[in-house]
Formats: structure tokens, C-alpha cells, sequence
């Protein structure tokens, strides 16, 4: 029994050392591993200097300098977490951007973060505050037998700025009338906004956005330019062709010598440059005399829709088929101001070949810029037909008859059914049994498209002749308006063969006459005969 007790007491005296020993064992890995400490954040603003009517930005610089109080887990301590950083103002210092997120700054890190600051004309010289304000999370202790112990911090702190005077520049004012696909002069007006005079000024400009200034960029010299004080310069402009109309960004850094003597230069400052619209022509009444195997014309009105007048042009039209051929593609144009007009006409060949129909044609218009280059508008596309193929003339006859046995007068009336005029028109008549003709040829000098003329002709019938229609023919050779000789096809003419004229009074006279004559001949001849021998 004394044994067992004693079993017992040396038992519990074990579990006690045991227990006292992981005791100290987990003290000490306890105190080794315990970090505590927090991040320090000190806020500044380098070469913080505005002017007054300015828009400038300012970069705002956060630094973590941290505090380690005990640990060897300091980057979990000393980082700054979840920063966020925002400012105010002082005085006419307005600051317009707001709140803004910057991430986590290790122990001995540096970040900046910009912020626009806008700054009334007016205000006076002198140094101002910003009010920053940062705020952040972190871990203030940490072990691995616990969890993190974490805080949230705002810090309001102060920076200088400086409103110094010095001058400042803008683009007042920029006229052009270029448009896109031309070059021209602009004239930049550039103003010294600021306090302070600037001598011996120099501006570059530089265009964006499809305009060229210069050759790439300008430079001129303007002189000194004292407190509201401005001078314009006048630079070559080039927008390029297709460039959407409305205002296009320009850039101006200005250089100059301030009051003290040094050397200084602006930021960059920015204007607009307006180009006018692009040029704009309408093709109106279009009409066209087009017929397979013929020539034509293609005619209408150019009106100049703007902005600019428009001088030395030239209508240019491309057909978009093969089957059309244009004589002289180009149509010199007069002077047009904006809203006025001009009419035009293409003589135009259409193939033999040729199927009837409608044909795309393409017009542009050439016109000078200024006397510099060539500008091309266009092009505008535009519908003409082809009609079927059809004769020269029409012909028509009045009262074309003639008896059996007989003789009369053919007139023939031709009209001239084409678009131009035609010239030298040589006809000829063609007649076969029992039609003849002893005159079959008549000639025209000149028919105008539209006019008429008539031909006349000798025709006869022989006696047989039955009662009835008979066709004779016509063919013409004319020339054409370029001179050239064309014979046409054969038109055919209805002529009507008709009975004899008979009468039922008394024997007919004219044989009767005859026949005395006759008998007066031999009883003369024989009397004479008589005498004689």
C-alpha cells in the first residue's frame, strides 16, 4: 500500500516538471517571435512653384521611415498599408484633384502623387499650405502565437507652395482659312497672361491631330512682351485630306529672358486651330444624249457649295466603263464663288459594241490653293443611260405618188435626230422597176440637231406600171463634228404608182392632133416633091 502511494506521488512530481518545462519552452519562442512597431509617414513638395492664373501640377511625395519598437518581423510592422492621400488648399489655392489611392509604402520606400492645383489671376506672391492628409492601415504587433493586431492611421501634414511672379503665355487667337487637303497661312496671336515682362521672346508652335505647322514645327521671334502685352505670328499650315472638320489642338513653348537676366522657357501651352470645312461641289441637271454606236453629250451645272471660292478649276469625269469614251475629260471652269455655278458639256462616243443602259461616271473638281499646289475634290459619282441604238435621221414624204407612164417630184423631208449638228449631208436615191429616177441626188449643207431640210427628187413610172406601193431607198454621207465621214444605213420610203388620169369627152385630143400633123407632114412633102421634079 506504502509502495503504490509512493509510485503515485513520483508520478504526479513528473507530469509537473514536464508541464513547467513546455511552459518556458513556449515563453521563450513566444518572446523571441513578437514584433511590434508602425509605420512614420512624412509628406513634401520639391520645386512646389505656381503662378498666378495658372494650372499647374504639383507632385506630392510620401515617405515611410518606420518605427520598429521590438521584433525581428519588422516588414509586417513598418509597412503602410491601404494608403490614401488627399489635400486642401489654402487661401486661392484650389485644389481639384480629390482622394486619391496609392497602394501599400514599405519601410524606406517613396512615392509621389500628383495633384492639379488651379491658381486665381490675381493672387498675390508669396508662399501658401497645402493641407495633406494621409491615411493608412497597418499591423502594430505580431507574433505567431497570435493573431495580427491591426490599426488605422490619418496624418494631416503641411507643404509649401510658391506663387512666384513671373510671365506666363496663352494662344489668344488663331485665323486660318485652310481646309483639309490644303496648306495656307495661320495667324497665332500669343499674350503674356503674367505678372511679370518676358524679353526677347521666341515661341515654337507645333500642331497635332492631322495639322502640320511648318515643317513639323514653327519658330519665330516676337520680341519682349510685357504684362498683357501680345503679338502674332504668322506660320504655314497644312491639314491633312480627310481630316474630320473642328477644332485641332496646337502647342506653343515659349522662351525668353526674364527680368533677372536668365534664360527661361514656359510649359507647353495649348490652342486651337479651326480648319474651314472641306471644300464642297454638287453636280445638278445632269443630262445625257447617249445612244449605242453614236456620239453624245454628257451636260449639266457645277455649283461650287463652299466655303471658299474657287479659282483655275477644272471638272475632270472618268467614265466607269469601257463602252464610253470621253473626248476631252477635262472642262476648264471660271472663277466660281461660293454658291455659284457653271455649266458643262462632255462630248462622249458610245461603242458599236455596246450594250443599252444605265453607266456610272465619276466627276472631280482641280482647283488651285492659292496659287501654291493643286487640290483635288471629289469624287462624286453619278448615273447616265445608253439608249438603244438609233438612226440619224427621221424621213418623212408628202404626196409621194406618180402616175403610170408618168413623171413627178420625190421631196423627202430628213430631221436631224442627233445631238450634234451635221454637215455636208450628201443623199442619194436608190429606185427599181417600174420606179426610175433621173435625178438621185440632193444635198443639204448643215442640220443642226433637230432641224429639218428637204431633198428633191426626180421620179418616174413606166407605162405598165401596176397600181400599187413601191418602195425606193435613201442613203446619206454626212460629216460629223470632228470632221469625220459617216455613211448611213438605208432608210426606205413608201412611193404610191397610180392609174392614169382618162376622160369620156369626145375622142382624145392629143392623138388627134397627131395624126393631123402627121398627115399635114406627107402632104407637104409630096407637094414639094412634085414641084421639084
Amino acid at each position: 500500500m506504502v509502495r503504490r502511494s509512493l509510485v503515485a506521488v513520483a508520478v504526479a512530481a513528473l507530469f509537473v516538471c514536464l508541464t513547467v518545462s513546455a511552459g518556458a519552452v513556449v515563453g521563450q519562442q513566444t518572446q523571441r517571435d513578437f514584433t511590434r512597431g508602425e509605420p512614420d509617414i512624412s509628406v513634401y513638395a520639391p520645386d512646389a512653384e505656381v503662378t498666378p492664373g495658372s494650372d499647374t501640377r504639383i507632385d506630392i511625395q510620401l515617405q515611410n521611415s518606420g518605427d520598429l519598437d521590438t521584433g525581428p518581423r519588422s516588414e509586417e510592422v513598418l509597412t503602410a498599408r491601404a494608403v490614401s492621400v488627399a489635400a486642401d488648399g489654402e487661401g486661392p489655392l484650389d485644389v481639384r484633384t480629390g482622394r486619391t489611392a496609392v497602394g501599400s509604402i514599405p519601410d524606406g520606400s517613396l512615392t509621389t502623387t500628383p495633384f492639379r492645383v488651379v491658381v486665381p489671376e490675381g493672387t498675390d506672391p508669396g508662399t501658401y499650405e497645402l493641407d495633406v492628409k494621409v491615411r493608412y492601415s497597418y499591423v502594430e504587433q505580431t507574433s505567431s502565437m497570435s493573431d495580427p493586431q491591426r490599426e488605422t492611421e490619418t496624418e494631416r501634414q503641411t507643404v509649401d507652395v510658391r506663387v512666384v511672379s513671373e510671365p506666363r503665355f496663352a494662344i489668344t487667337d488663331v485665323d486660318t482659312d485652310v481646309q483639309p487637303g490644303t496648306a495656307g497661312d495661320a495667324d497665332v496671336t500669343i499674350e503674356n497672361v503674367g505678372s511679370e515682362r518676358a524679353n526677347a521672346t521666341r515661341v515654337t508652335l507645333r500642331g497635332s491631330g492631322g495639322v502640320t505647322l511648318g515643317t513639323g514645327e514653327a519658330r519665330s521671334f516676337v520680341g519682349d512682351l510685357a504684362p498683357d502685352d501680345s503679338a502674332t505670328v504668322t506660320v504655314e499650315a497644312a491639314v491633312a485630306e480627310g481630316v474630320a472638320t473642328g477644332a485641332k489642338p496646337i502647342e506653343a513653348t515659349v522662351e525668353y529672358t526674364n527680368t533677372d537676366g536668365a534664360e527661361a522657357q514656359s510649359d507647353p501651352v495649348v490652342g486651337h486651330l479651326d480648319p474651314l470645312s472641306e471644300q464642297s461641289f454638287d453636280i445638278e441637271g445632269l443630262e445625257e444624249t447617249l445612244s449605242v454606236g453614236y456620239a453624245g453629250n454628257i451636260t449639266g451645272t457645277l455649283r461650287n457649295e463652299g466655303p471658299r471660292p474657287v479659282s483655275d478649276g477644272v471638272l475632270v469625269i472618268e467614265p466607269a466603263s469601257d463602252s464610253l469614251f470621253v473626248e476631252e475629260g477635262r472642262y476648264a471652269l471660271p472663277e466660281l464663288d461660293s454658291g455659284e455655278a457653271a455649266e458643262f458639256a462632255f462630248p462622249t462616243e458610245v461603242s458599236g459594241q455596246a450594250l443599252a443602259g444605265p453607266r456610272q461616271v465619276r466627276f472631280s473638281v482641280e482647283y488651285a490653293n492659292e496659287g501654291e499646289s493643286t487640290v483635288t475634290a471629289g469624287p462624286i459619282s453619278e448615273r447616265v443611260v445608253v439608249d438603244e441604238r438609233r438612226g440619224e435621221f427621221s424621213v418623212t414624204a408628202e404626196n409621194a405618188t406618180v402616175e403610170a407612164g408618168g413623171s413627178s417630184d420625190l421631196v423627202v423631208t430628213i430631221t436631224n435626230e442627233r445631238p450634234e449638228t451635221l454637215s455636208n449631208i450628201d443623199a442619194r436615191l436608190y429606185a427599181d422597176s417600174p420606179l426610175s429616177t433621173s435625178s438621185d441626188e440632193a444635198f443639204i449643207s448643215e442640220l443642226e440637231p433637230g432641224e429639218s431640210g428637204e431633198l428633191r427628187f426626180s421620179l418616174a413610172a413606166t407605162g405598165g406600171a401596176m397600181a400599187k406601193t413601191y418602195p425606193v431607198e435613201l442613203d446619206f454621207q454626212y460629216d460629223d463634228r470632228r470632221g469625220e465621214s459617216t455613211l448611213s444605213d438605208t432608210y426606205q420610203q413608201a412611193v404610191t404608182v397610180e392609174e392614169p388620169e382618162t376622160t369620156d369627152e369626145g375622142p382624145p385630143v392629143v392623138p388627134i392632133a397627131i395624126g393631123v400633123v402627121a398627115v399635114v407632114a406627107v402632104v407637104g412633102a409630096g407637094l414639094w416633091w412634085r414641084r421639084r421634079n
